[in-house]
């Protein structure tokens, strides 16, 4: 993986930070006349850009290709959308508004979001692991900040929103990744499967649920209080800043996890308990604090994502596609779109809401407690990294020094190109622990064990486990 200078790391920063204004309503409202919070071109904007990103995964090998080798034909693509909205400020100021100018212009947008979203995961996917960290983090941050556009003047929300993406498009392309080989990635839906779907469906529901609470409330006053937006902005912004303090500090990747998904889940149920049990402008900073919250999670979800694409270099194009659909496109849909219908159509309440909030805060609870379990199992892997197993074959470089060892296994893997999970199972398997026993200290099925130690072999050219023994000793030999 590649390094960022600092100078081209703050430029992606700052483009991360554009690449985070997904459409806001209250920015929105100007491009359309007599245009609500809820328009019906934010409805068409978010079926647009659901079914783009069903076409970039069913597209997935093109539209990589073209991703990787055409950066002025991507960057073209995002750059599109100030037709779209040029489109609709023309109509605006003639009088002429129609349906299929309406059609087309929110489909330019729709286009241009999505060629930004994939142009940032093909380059993500390339970065070291702890900077694509530290982007997420301080993206999220300058997005919290970007926020408070929703109090501009009608004309400044507008320009906010219309050059968000060009903006943002224009700081990916001036951000230079050093040359090197592109990495090769695996497009098969298969690969799927090894994919850390406990973590992944945790958030799905967090976010899903959450945004069907703030969804509910949003009916209950659809203009954005300025307390609101404070205190989220508030909210994200001390979650990011411990997170992007603890990077820097050279926390481990579970660390940042740990270090995201507890603070958000407090500030979730403490602007739950607001929510239930407070009135007034104190309401509103428990909707800030959940949204927040929510924002959060997103984050984490796009963190974990991005290391499963970096680990067992699967199509970034891919899962992030299916992560936006999953993890915002849906998420905002039912927020913004179908639950303010159901509070109008059943006439609910904040009364009436209140056993939703419950239940939201009651799986943040059980999500937290599983979180905890799968911290364990990484402190596990981390120990059995690092020191031998008693029960290995007699065969494994037992009295070999943890340092030469470990060069070893790092040479084996940079000369095989592996991945960094099939570095970490492969260091595993030299050291002569079963393949049994590893699916049971790393709670991994044995099958996809399996599967990862075939796909290590092939790539070593060796066909067992003592080959590879006898290869890591070979190298670290040679190296003392």
């Amino acid at each position: 993986m590649h390094k960022l200078q600092t100078n081209t790391f703050i430029v992606a920063v700052i483009g991360l930070t554009f690449s985070w204004v997904f459409f806001p309503p209250v920015m929105m409202a100007g491009f359309f006349p007599e245009a609500r919070a809820y328009s019906h071109g934010n409805e068409t904007i978010l079926g647009f850009t659901l079914a783009l990103f069903v076409v970039a995964v069913i597209a997935r090998v093109p539209v990589a290709r073209f991703f990787a080798e055409h950066r002025a034909g991507a960057l073209a693509c995002v750059l599109a959308g100030l037709a779209g909205y040029a489109t609709l400020l023309a109509a605006l100021a003639t009088d002429y508004y129609s349906l299929p100018l309406a059609l087309a212009a929110t489909f330019i947008l729709s286009f241009s979001y999505v060629a930004l979203m994939l142009c940032w995961m093909t380059l993500l996917a390339r970065i070291d692991a702890r900077q694509t960290t530290l982007l997420l983090f301080g993206s999220a941050l300058g997005y919290a900040a970007l926020t408070m556009g929703n109090f501009l003047p009608e004309e400044g929300r507008m320009a906010l929103c219309g050059l968000s993406a060009a903006l943002s498009g224009l700081c990916w392309f001036f951000v230079k990744v050093p040359s090197g080989a592109a990495p090769t990635y695996s497009h098969d839906f298969a690969v799927l499967r090894h994919a850390p779907f406990i973590m992944l469906t945790l958030l799905a529901v967090l976010l899903i649920g959450g945004r069907i609470v703030t969804g509910l409330y949003f009916n209950l006053g659809r203009d954005v209080p300025f307390l609101e937006l404070l205190v989220r902005c508030a909210s994200i912004a001390c979650v990011m800043g411990y997170c992007i303090f603890s990077a820097r500090r050279g926390a481990s990747l579970e660390q940042g996890y740990r270090n995201t998904w507890v603070p958000a889940a407090g500030l979730f149920l403490l602007g739950a308990m607001i929510l239930i049990g407070m009135r007034g402008q104190a309401f509103y900073a428990g909707l800030g604090m959940t949204h927040g919250a929510l924002n959060c999670f997103e984050v984490l979800a796009y963190l974990i994502m991005f290391q499963f694409v970096k680990n067992d270099r699967v199509s970034p194009i891919m899962v992030v596609s299916i992560g936006m659909i999953v993890f915002k496109v849906l998420p905002i849909a039912l927020q913004r779109l179908v639950f303010p219908q159901v509070i109008v159509t059943q006439g609910l309440t904040e009364v009436d809401i209140v056993p939703v909030v419950i239940l939201m805060s009651m799986v943040v609870l059980v999500s937290v407690l599983a979180f905890a379990n799968h911290r364990l199992t990484a402190a596990e892997l981390h120990a059995l990294s690092q020191i031998e197993d008693s029960d290995a074959d007699d065969a494994a470089p037992e009295k070999a020094s943890q340092s030469s060892f470990e060069e070893a296994c790092a040479l084996v893997s940079n000369e095989s190109e592996l991945s960094e999970r099939e570095a970490e199972i492969m260091a595993l398997i030299a050291r002569g622990n079963s393949q049994k026993h590893i699916s049971e200290t790393l709670y991994l099925a044995l099958g996809t064990v399996q599967w990862y130690a075939k796909s290590i072999y092939r790539k070593l050219g060796v066909h067992s486990k003592q080959e590879l023994i006898n290869l890591v000793n070979e190298r670290m030999a040679a190296i003392s």
